[in-house]
């Protein structure tokens, strides 16, 4: 380190950590709630899936015929540094939770490395330590691994953004994120410092050090790679940091040779620039990973030392993706790493007719995912959080907006006409605004606290109420005032009722598209509840404006009031997505079947899958498909 501000490793400042504060916020709860629980069972399943789909795993599965996962154990080493003292190398075999167990450190440490080192690894080592404790003692906060690269402007303080963050990944509704945030209840496993946008990775850090102060009483952890981080103006306000080593020649040789790849430490050993103690590939565990699962596709021009350290990561990253998509497929929609079973299982499984037999086609869907990953500054990217404004060029905006429009229009025909619902439709779909929000946690909150129940109604149904006397202020120029009046109420009525009886739960994404599916159903759900409102409102206007048969009241009342139920329901936003969807697959962005091809990359070693949600085995790999395979 330079002799810039060391308050970061000051493990001798008593206002960072405070045993006393931590045993205070621990001898609360006896046992969790079932939000809390849901929270646990989430991480931990997330835990468990990183690190079974990582590429030291893969290496293990696929290379390592010993079914031992020691054979290629991550073979980096550490070191260690406590305010100004020089950095000590830790023991061979240390793990991550005996450093962050040390009095000093008490939990408030930084992991610092190079790309590639292995630091998001021993992030997930870490927290799957901690998952097990909060498993044994109720007492202990949930750890919650949560990234920084969604960090942004807008956000005024790291409390604020921890609020959305918690919502937007493990679907925690905001009053009960805050309160955890307030007691102290979570752990922060805070990744993807770097990943920010460099004008923005300032103003984290800045924001980090105003938070601390106040974080006195739970760990803190936080993960960002060496380079970027030494060009801060301060250091973060930790009591201490765990530097990863990159690899020694011995590391090197042994891992290669458990993964039964001997003849390729002879064919790199003697190569000066991947052997480069400072920036060889081979001195990185991900790059040395990627060697292994590409042996067989390696070309002739990655062993030329005339090629830059940059054009070799191209030449490799692009060997990668070959091998991996030449490998027999078996099929991996059902495939469930982690386990010495399922890889025996999966290993045994004949090869099947592979779904995307047209590679480049594969790439640039791909390409076109990474790069809208990078764009919105998310390291996992949902099916059904696409956005219309992913689209880059007006004939892709008018496309969306007619096939939206059409639809739309079909649907509002049955409540206005289809002359009136075309012309409505095609309005919103291509004037309307161009962004997609998904109705997917609406649960009735019956287990709420009744003050909060009754006060949530009472609001939404003021609200509603007020809507209501404009809307039918506006409807009276046509249908005369009084009716206008009544049905203008009676919708405000409802409206504010069902909104003041639904809520927002814990809810985290398990399966494919599960947002829409969740939008879906509760369209439904709220299209059933409003069909007698319906009928109500055609009985007024038949008592107060034009006469109608009985049997045409109850149709048109239950139809009307059922479009008029799911259409706030989440129905507009499923066929939003829909819309956005054929869009993609008519410019050729994206297949028919995304979940299906998401699940391929996820077997062919491109991307993770979290929950419901889908990430690239490191960020590396997803700007090296974002830079080369974007189509747009």
């Amino acid at each position: 380190m330079n002799n810039r501000d060391q308050k970061g490793f000051n493990a001798n400042d008593n206002s960072n950590f405070n045993i006393g504060k931590v045993v205070q916020n621990f001898a609360s709860p006896e046992t969790r709630n079932n939000s809390e629980t849901k929270l646990l069972n989430a991480v931990k399943n997330e835990v468990a899936l990183r690190l079974a789909q990582s590429l030291h795993r893969r290496v293990y599965v696929e290379l390592d015929k010993t079914e031992d996962p020691s054979q290629v154990a991550s073979p980096w080493s550490m070191d260690v540094k406590l305010g100004d003292s020089p950095s000590q190398e830790c023991p061979e075999g240390t793990h991550i939770v005996t450093i962050f167990d040390k009095k000093e450190i008490g939990g408030r440490l930084l992991i610092l490395g190079a790309p590639g080192s292995g630091k998001t690894t021993l992030l997930l080592q870490l927290a799957e330590e901690l998952v097990q404790r909060a498993e044994a003692n109720a007492k202990a906060p949930v750890p919650v691994l949560l990234n920084l690269s969604a960090w942004k402007t807008q956000y005024s303080d790291i409390r604020s953004w921890m609020v959305v963050d918690l919502k937007q990944k493990y679907g925690v509704r905001k009053d009960i994120a805050e309160d955890w945030i307030e007691t102290e209840r979570i752990l922060p496993l805070l990744d993807g410092l770097d990943e920010l946008m460099s004008q923005r990775q300032e103003t984290c850090v800045q924001a980090l050090n105003d938070f601390l102060p106040d974080w006195t009483g739970t760990p803190l952890v936080v993960c960002s790679r060496f380079e970027e981080y030494q060009v801060y103006e301060s250091n973060l306000g930790l009591n201490g940091s765990v530097i990863v080593q990159p690899l020694t020649d011995e590391q090197i040789e042994t891992y290669l040779c458990r993964a039964k790849c001997d003849w390729l430490w002879e064919a790199i050993c003697p190569d000066r620039d991947i052997m480069n103690p400072e920036t060889g590939l081979a001195r990185s565990p991900l790059f040395l990973s990627m060697l292994v699962l590409a042996s067989d596709k390696l070309p002739p021009e990655l062993w030329r030392q005339d090629k830059s350290a940059k054009e070799r990561r191209r030449i490799l990253f692009e060997a990668y993706i070959n091998a991996r998509l030449s490998c027999p497929y078996r099929g991996g929609e059902n495939y469930q790493v982690g386990s010495k079973k399922s890889d025996r299982r999966q290993s045994k499984r004949k090869p099947v007719r592979n779904p995307y037999p047209k590679d480049e086609r594969t790439k640039r869907w791909l390409g076109w995912f990474a790069a809208r990953s990078v764009e919105d500054a998310q390291t996992e990217l949902f099916i059904e959080k696409l956005q219309p404004y992913f689209l880059k060029t007006r004939p892709q905006e008018f496309v969306y907006g007619l096939v939206y429009g059409l639809v739309l229009g079909l649907v509002l025909g049955l409540v206005l006409g289809l002359v009136y619902g075309l012309v409505v439709g095609l309005f919103v779909g291509l004037v309307g605004e161009k962004s997609s929000n998904t109705v997917e946690t609406i649960k009735i909150s019956w287990r709420s606290t009744p003050r909060n129940f009754y006060k949530g109604i009472q609001t939404y149904i003021v609200y509603g109420l007020v809507i209501g006397l404009v809307y039918g202020l506006v409807i009276g120029l046509v249908v005369g005032l009084v009716i206008g009046l009544v049905i203008g109420l009676v919708i405000g009525l409802v409206v504010g009722l069902v909104l003041g009886l639904i809520g927002e739960e814990i809810d985290t994404k398990i399966s494919d598209n599960q947002g829409i599916y969740q939008s879906v159903t509760n369209s439904i759900i709220c299209g059933i509840v409003f069909i007698p409102f319906g009928v109500l409102i055609l009985t007024a206007l038949h008592y107060f404006h034009e006469p109608m048969q009985l049997s045409e009241i109850l149709a048109q009342g239950a139809v009307k009031g059922f479009l008029l139920g799911a259409s706030a329901g989440g129905l507009l936003s499923a066929i939003e997505h829909s819309a956005l969807r054929i869009t993609l697959w008519l410019f050729g962005y994206a297949p028919w079947n995304y979940s299906k091809f998401l699940r391929y990359c996820t077997d062919r070693g491109f991307l993770q899958r979290v929950g419901g949600g889908y990430r690239f085995v490191h960020a590396l790999l997803r700007d090296h498909f974002a830079e080369h395979y974007d189509p747009s």
